[in-house]
């Protein structure tokens, strides 16, 4: 199956108050948030979601971006989250993916191989069922993976509650990777620190 990975990577870090996708988290850990996603992607088609490029983060992270990663301008951004999804979707479907695969840009402990757990289980579903990661703690979380065949759903979505409605409305095979990684995300200082 042709799954596309898309990164949600257009948002303000309004929470943290600077670009924490493309800045370092110290000294000892150079790699940025940005590329840890792209890294935890390989082995798939990847499209990043940047914010428009009169942004004032665009420059710094579509530096991080490698010269295979196609990347997209969701010029609606401070929409929230929605617009992003929106721009993902109609990307997987022109591009005739069986899949989208949603993937947060700020949740730095997601590797390929948890990505491949939720893969492996979309394709027994033979991509019919929403897969989406659980934490060990049993909260929902990311990556999640969607149909294709729901993906003209997205135009309804709005706001910053992201496909919540439709993961409710049709529910999701669950799998629960085993640590927090799947909703250890980064958006305040203090989780920055523990970082």
């Amino acid at each position: 199956m042709r799954l596309l990975a898309g990164l949600c990577a257009a948002g303000n870090s309004s929470r943290m108050g600077f670009d924490k996708l493309s800045t370092p988290p110290s000294l000892h850990a150079p790699d940025t948030l940005l590329r840890r996603a792209i890294t935890a992607a390989k082995g798939h088609d990847i499209l990043v979601a940047l914010p428009p490029d009169s942004h004032p983060y665009f420059n710094a992270r579509r530096a991080i971006l490698r010269p295979s990663d196609d990347f997209i301008c969701v010029e609606q951004a401070n929409e929230g989250l929605s617009a992003t999804l929106k721009s993902l979707a109609q990307a997987a479907i022109s591009g005739g993916y069986d899949g989208l695969i949603v993937m947060l840009a700020d949740l730095p402990f997601i590797t390929a191989a948890h990505l491949e757990t939720l893969v492996v289980l979309f394709e027994t579903f033979e991509g019919t069922q929403i897969v989406r990661a659980m934490s060990q703690s049993g909260r929902d979380g990311h990556p999640v993976i969607f149909p294709t065949s729901l993906l003209r759903k997205f135009e309804a979505l709005t706001g910053d509650h992201g496909a919540q409605d439709l993961i409710a409305k049709y529910g999701a095979k669950r799998v629960e990777m085993p640590s927090e990684a799947a909703t250890w995300d980064m958006n305040t200082l203090e989780d920055w620190r523990q970082m």
